[in-house]
């Protein structure tokens, strides 16, 4: 059962992961600030998050039948199928600060809050019963993405002058305010 479930999160939240605006998010703040602070700042979000999920995923396990968690986590995963057709409606609001840890922190949670990666911990751990398995298995994809998006970013940064990586950093990220303002993310 735990390796079951540490795969079903794991490959649901890394494939939802890649290329969602929270890794475009990473890759461009390691470019500005480093890799080290920015994945730091993502993991450290990412830990947090999704042992909030799974907590609540194993409160809703132990009080709700077996029958009704088997339908809404059904239900869930259809929504989320058909919503992933539409544009996301995301609201960010960048807190200003000195330090790329706590930036890459707050844009990663702020983000991630109820994002549907989010959400499934909680559909998967009230599914399989299995907390651990599941909180390793996202976070461990979840992980793996950011560290792509944060070594690319660096890269990008080492290749890129930071003049220019500081004017593209700027127009990604009033890019993703519009979108936001306009519901398309």
């Amino acid at each position: 059962m735990f390796a079951k479930a540490f795969g079903a999160a794991f490959g649901l939240n890394f494939i939802a992961e890649l290329g969602d605006k929270t890794q475009i998010a990473i890759l461009t703040l390691s470019a500005r600030y480093g890799f080290a602070p920015v994945f730091a700042g993502a993991a450290l979000a990412f830990v947090i998050l999704n042992a909030m999920a799974v907590t609540f995923g194993a409160i809703v396990a132990k009080y709700v039948p077996e029958i009704v968690i088997r339908y809404l986590a059904a239900a869930v995963f259809i929504i989320f199928g058909l919503l992933s057709f539409r544009p996301e409606k995301v609201e960010e609001r960048e807190k200003t600060t000195k330090s790329p840890l706590l930036t890459s922190l707050l844009v990663v949670a702020l983000m991630e809050f109820g994002d549907k990666t989010q959400l499934s911990l909680v559909a998967l751990t009230s599914k399989y019963k299995a907390p651990l398995a599941i909180f390793l298995g996202g976070t461990a994809a979840l992980f793996i993405t950011s560290l792509i998006g944060a070594l690319v970013g660096e890269g990008l940064g080492r290749v890129i002058p930071f003049k220019w990586l500081r004017i593209a950093s700027g127009i990604v990220f009033m890019i993703f305010g519009i979108l936001i303002a306009l519901g398309i993310l």
